[in-house]
């Protein structure tokens, strides 16, 4: 006899069980049945979504936090850093009304209350503070478009926060400050940065500094058409080779940087020879003002380099061939007016066909000139007309920028004087001969006036430059007296009158080298630059002095 529970059953009850489970089935199978249908009808649905749809891609709209955030979602980030307020220090308390009445101080009541802590500082907790951020600075608070300035310290910007910052950076249209403080930067994704901060309108200001990379590609930054003005590269471990980038990048025979202004290079790894390339990057360059490229390993050989671009220095095979370029472009009678003599520029090559055709053309061109020149003397004395009035009826094509900055700036000039042209007194654009602004013309250093000495072809130096700091070096006493022949070259330049290169170095930094402080160079360099930096201020006069100098007049 078996023990299942079915052989105790009578003959209806396992009928009716029976019965029972063949209904469950069949409802089941039609319950399961539906939902395969269901499931099969809604995956296809989604499926045809999926194939067709994709989602659609993010415009920004200029508001970086928005943006920065939905990027960041997009991208599947778990901890977003947050975009804040970028921290500054309190200003001082307001001075107190005058109108108010001061209560006279009384005598302490001792309290058991605690001293309320001070107001010129701001606490935050310890782990906020180390906690990853993105500080904004915005031009008017109440406006999230208005982001002037971002700054990032500490925390490594990879590839994914790169990819986000190329969409957010550009739609910022107040961007002219971007700060990144030990982030980490590898060769790509310095060279997406290089590629965003060009597509940044108003980007002038860019600051990587402790950003060691690899292939040391900084240069990126600085091309032909950057817009940069001031960048900071300070412990980026640039070694010689990133230098010698970095000076291809300020200027060659053929192209110069023609934005950056201002270039830190302090406490890197650069020698002589990176110095040098950085020196023949200002042997074409007229726009930056201030370098410094202290805390380094710069020796004589650099400091003698520097003295060199600074005082004047003899053109390469290829920068003087550039220069007969630019010459015979501008036309024939800027090459007569060169001051090198055909005869000694035939010591440097033979001449060449193109060069001979060039001269019988502006030979030609002369020719065909003085005989029309003859046939309009001709009829102008036919006419009563003489030569000087048609010279002041057809002024020279050189002149024709400064006559027309003259007029322009005589529209805006209130005053009596001698007008530009027509009667006393008449026409808007009268301007006084004491007022006219007498604005130097920045050439190609190129077309500067050159001198031939034993062969060589010299130009003046760099006089755009008015800032160098080459402090805490190798310097000795070599370099120092390249530096004073600079200094003193330019000088001279200076006192001559000759201003249309630029007015000279005005600050130069060269203490804490291989000298002492009491070295007979260097106090004689402090002195000639005492009185050229424009914050100098001559010691005032005492009586003594006063009374001295009276009695000496008299």
């Amino acid at each position: 006899m078996s023990d299942r529970p079915e052989s105790r059953l009578s003959g209806k009850e396992l009928f009716k069980s029976a019965a029972k489970k063949v209904k469950m089935g069949k409802k089941l199978e039609r319950v399961m049945k539906g939902d395969r249908s269901a499931t099969s009808a809604t995956s296809h649905d989604t499926s045809d979504v999926d194939g067709t749809k994709s989602p659609e891609p993010y415009s920004c709209t200029g508001d970086f936090e928005a943006d920065y955030t939905e990027l960041c979602n997009r991208a599947g980030l778990m901890e977003i850093p947050k975009v804040v307020p970028r921290p500054h220090r309190p200003g001082p308390p307001p001075p107190p009304d005058p109108k108010e009445k001061v209560e006279e101080p009384t005598s302490p009541v001792p309290s058991e209350q605690e001293e309320p802590p001070p107001t010129t500082y701001t606490t935050s907790d310890k782990f906020d503070y180390f906690r990853p951020k993105v500080q904004v600075e915005l031009e008017k608070p109440e406006d999230k478009k208005s982001m002037t300035e971002v700054y990032i310290r500490g925390w490594k910007v990879d590839q994914k926060y790169i990819d986000i910052f190329k969409q957010c950076f550009p739609a910022a249209d107040k961007l002219h400050t971007i700060d990144f403080w030990n982030v980490g930067l590898t060769d790509n994704t310095l060279a997406q940065f290089a590629a965003v901060a060009s597509q940044c309108l108003n980007l002038r200001t860019v600051k990587l500094d402790g950003n060691p990379v690899p292939g040391e590609g900084f240069h990126q930054l600085i091309g032909e058409d950057s817009m940069i003005v001031s960048m900071s590269l300070r412990s980026c471990k640039i070694t010689d080779k990133g230098a010698e980038l970095i000076g291809k990048a300020l200027s060659t025979a053929k192209t110069r940087n023609q934005s950056l202004c201002a270039l830190n290079l302090n406490s890197n790894l650069i020698t002589d020879a990176g110095a040098c390339h950085i020196a023949n990057g200002l042997r074409m360059n007229r726009t930056l003002l201030v370098l410094s490229i202290a805390n380094n390993a710069i020796g004589d050989d650099a400091a003698k380099k520097f003295g060199e671009v600074l005082s004047r220095f003899s053109l390469t095979h290829e920068e003087v061939v550039e220069r007969r370029k630019v010459l015979s472009e501008k036309g024939a009678p800027d090459i007569r007016r060169s001051p090198i003599s055909r005869r000694a520029e035939s010591r440097d090559r033979p001449g060449s066909q193109s060069s001979r055709s060039q001269l019988d053309k502006s030979m030609a061109k002369s020719g065909r000139a003085s005989s029309k020149a003859k046939k309009d003397k001709k009829e102008d004395d036919k006419k009563g007309k003489g030569k000087d009035d048609k010279w002041k009826k057809e002024p020279q094509r050189g002149a024709s920028k400064v006559v027309s900055l003259a007029e322009t700036l005589g529209k805006a000039t209130k005053g009596k004087g001698r007008q530009s042209g027509g009667k006393k007194g008449q026409g808007a654009g009268s301007i006084t001969e004491a007022e006219t602004p007498d604005i130097p013309e920045i050439i190609n250093p190129l077309l500067e006036e050159a001198e031939r000495v034993d062969g060589e072809l010299l130009i003046p130096g760099n006089r755009a430059l008015i800032n160098l700091n080459i402090s805490r070096n190798r310097i000795g006493e070599a370099g120092l007296k390249a530096l004073l022949k600079g200094i003193q070259y330019q000088i001279t330049l200076t006192t001559l009158g000759s201003r249309s290169g630029g007015t000279g170095l005005m600050r130069l930094s060269v203490q804490k080298n291989n000298f002492s402080p009491s070295h007979e160079l260097y106090l004689k360099v402090q002195e000639l630059m005492m009185t050229r930096d424009p914050l100098y201020k001559p010691p005032s006069k005492t009586p003594d002095d006063e009374s001295t100098s009276q009695a000496t007049g008299s």
